[in-house]
């Protein structure tokens, strides 16, 4: 068969056969485009706008079998968000959710959510609004999220002043912002600022995560201590232990936090507590709808950046002479807070 026959036979199979690859990361190119065009058209934004924030879940929603991580490059292209502006969340969902778009505005407090319908052809949901926390606090109780509930606090904090870049990460790998996450970026700081990394070859930090919530994702992504790296263990409390010690303490043990020197094998410690009462106290949200209440208190949380203490405590302080000390907190089996004294039993 002549050789150009051939080659216009496959670009007609190409074109004629459902779910070829050509075609359909060519449609979902222009997904992306079509909402950030929208977006710049209706938010009234140019490319390059440092103060706009991008985010979707792309790449990691699947339609029909395809993929969607070329959404990244049209999105990127078209409003000039890129991860390195620090304007740019690429959020985490399992693949059976559905693929959504989102921008943000600090300048004008507009934002825009957009959820592509299941099969892929165009937007389900199209819908802008102010979401600033100033507009919405000032009116909790007439005020609805809607559609906005999972951006509300993402973009609100993303704003901040005091936010660097690595919450942004956590946030993305959290697939939401909720005072748990908050609360794990204080943990870390104030555990830096008590015990830092003085030999980067060889420490690093060990976290034993008893109780577990929201926290632990933010470590994982500032430290880099994953389970699969044997740098998390992570042990459930019941209620009653956890009321029992908040009423032992004055407030809520929030884990075993460890700088480990893999050279020597020892380590040092701190058994920490964080005071979720004291943000709700300072927060005046007693009665507030829930994603009121949870805003107001991100942003207290946040606003203490710089002094972690305000919120973060130690309980127990402790050293490890030896390897075999550290197992004993981290095998299965073991209760590590009852290993170090701080419970009974």
């Amino acid at each position: 068969m002549n050789i150009y026959r051939i080659i216009a036979t496959t670009l007609l199979l190409l074109a004629l056969v459902p779910g070829m690859a050509l075609a359909e990361g060519e449609d979902m190119y222009q997904l992306g485009a079509d909402a950030a065009e929208y977006a710049m058209a209706e938010m009234g934004f140019e490319k390059g706008d440092a103060n706009v924030l991008a985010l979707t879940n792309a790449g990691y929603a699947v339609i029909g079998g395809q993929t969607t991580q070329i959404c990244l490059d049209a999105v990127r292209e078209a409003t000039g968000c890129t991860p390195g502006k620090g304007n740019f969340l690429n959020i985490l969902t399992p693949p059976w959710k559905p693929l959504w778009f989102g921008f943000y505005s600090k300048n004008t407090g507009e934002a825009v959510y957009m959820k592509v319908n299941d099969d892929g052809t165009g937007f389900a949901i199209q819908e802008m609004e102010k979401i600033d926390a100033e507009t919405v606090l000032a009116d909790v109780e007439g005020w609805e999220p809607g559609v906005f509930g999972h951006m509300l606090p993402v973009v609100n904090i993303w704003a901040h002043e005091k936010t660097p870049y690595i919450f942004g990460k956590a946030v993305e790998f959290h697939d939401h912002l909720c005072p748990g996450v908050s609360s794990g970026f204080l943990l870390a700081k104030y555990m830096e600022n008590e015990l830092p990394i003085e030999d980067a070859t060889n420490q690093s930090y060990k976290v034993i995560a008893c109780p577990n919530w929201c926290k632990e994702d933010y470590f994982q992504m500032a430290w880099d201590c994953t389970p699969g790296k044997k740098g998390m263990y992570v042990k459930y409390l019941t209620a009653d232990e956890t009321s029992a010690l908040t009423e032992k303490f004055g407030t809520r043990v929030a884990g075993i936090f460890i700088r480990w020197d893999a050279s020597s094998k020892t380590g040092d410690g701190l058994v920490l507590g964080f005071d979720f009462d004291k943000a709700t106290e300072m927060s005046n949200s007693e009665g507030w709808p829930s994603w009121a209440a949870r805003l107001q208190q991100d942003i207290i949380l946040m606003d203490a950046a710089d002094s972690p203490e305000t919120f973060v405590s130690t309980i127990k302080e402790f050293s490890l002479a030896k390897e075999d000390e550290l197992f004993a907190l981290q095998g299965a089996g073991v209760h590590p807070l009852k290993v170090l004294g701080v419970m009974s039993g």
